[in-house]
């Protein structure tokens, strides 16, 4: 599959994720030639903000995500998904991939067109008696990979949580659609199984796999692998 082919399935994803109403909203896609041989993919964004936020997260960088839009996908319950990735002809060089669970419980507020209304009912949740309930500790899960940058507790490709020093081992670099089923598996289960995203989720998927590039160091820790 072309990065160009792929760009669009992930777009055409997060549109079809709206359309089923398990998204509130979704940004478009896009390829960036960076020289002869490289490509980024990446949502539209702000070109003053940074790609991706930083672990542990503070409840601010949260709340700027959402009111600048820096996201592929913002999730029904708030979640943000966040893809992006270089290729080398073709082959994954990088990756970041993020899943920033919302840090409030918003289930029980009544939300209109979430992108102009989530930031002010935020304000209002933590303006509640009962903020203490509506405020979850909940760590972003983040995929990435970047062989240059490998060290000895520092993977080729890793997945960090709850603390900036958590690197666990990951056997391969993960294509996109890796990440979603991973996502969607253990945290929308009910999107999961329903007809329209499994269609839309075909459309994502490569055939075969990327090398592994784990260390000799790594494959004597705990690592994830996925078939």
């Amino acid at each position: 599959m072309s990065v160009g082919r792929l760009c669009r399935d992930i777009t055409n994803f997060g549109f079809n994720m709206i359309e089923a109403e398990f998204a509130w909203d979704a940004n478009v896609h896009k390829v960036d030639q960076i020289s002869a041989n490289e490509e980024a993919l990446i949502w539209v964004q702000n070109q003053d903000l940074h790609a991706m936020i930083e672990i542990p997260s503070r409840v601010n960088d949260y709340c700027s995500l959402i009111a600048s839009k820096d996201y592929s996908y913002l999730m029904n319950d708030g979640g943000i998904i966040q893809i992006a990735y270089m290729y080398d002809n073709d082959r994954i060089s990088k990756h970041r991939l993020l899943y920033f669970p919302c840090p409030f419980r918003i289930d029980d507020y009544e939300v209109g067109e979430i992108t102009g209304e989530l930031v002010p009912l935020l304000d209002r949740i933590v303006e509640t008696e009962d903020f203490p309930d509506n405020f979850l500790l909940r760590s972003p899960i983040r995929f990435d990979y970047a062989p240059h940058d490998a060290s000895e507790f520092h993977p080729a490709s890793h997945m960090t949580l709850n603390d900036p020093d958590c690197r666990i081992p990951v056997k391969s670099p993960l294509r996109v659609h890796t990440f979603i089923q991973f996502v969607f598996e253990n945290f929308y289960l009910t999107a999961w199984k329903h007809p329209g995203v499994q269609e839309s989720f075909a459309r994502l998927r490569e055939e075969g796999r990327e090398g592994e590039c784990l260390s000799a160091h790594d494959r004597e820790r705990t690592f994830l692998d996925w078939n």
